[in-house]
């Protein structure tokens, strides 16, 4: 049982460190996912199934739903998940050469 599964990482840690005593792990439940897809990679290729009890997706659904957030705000958090790392940052332009 995890808490919180972003890139699936550390849960995955937890799987190789069962797995190398002896356990079979057939699959993981979370509280929360981010969805990430680097996440869903990972644990199709551990071939660990992932159960979340809830997701991003949902979050902000509900969050819509209760006029917590706005159709701007949606936008945002959506782009925000296809690249978290480089949310924000300014867009390199780039130099062509003559």
């Amino acid at each position: 049982v995890e808490d919180l599964v972003s890139t699936g990482s550390s849960s995955l840690h937890a799987v190789a460190a069962l797995r190398d005593a002896g356990c079979e792990v057939k699959g993981m439940v979370s509280i929360f996912t981010y969805g990430f897809e680097e996440s869903r990679l990972a644990f199709e290729k551990e071939k660990v199934k992932l159960i979340p009890l809830t997701n991003y997706s949902i979050l902000l659904e509900q969050a819509m739903h209760d006029n917590y957030i706005t159709e701007k705000d949606m936008l945002s958090l959506n782009e925000w998940r296809k690249d978290p790392a480089n949310w924000g940052k300014p867009v390199a332009e780039s130099t062509s050469k003559a």
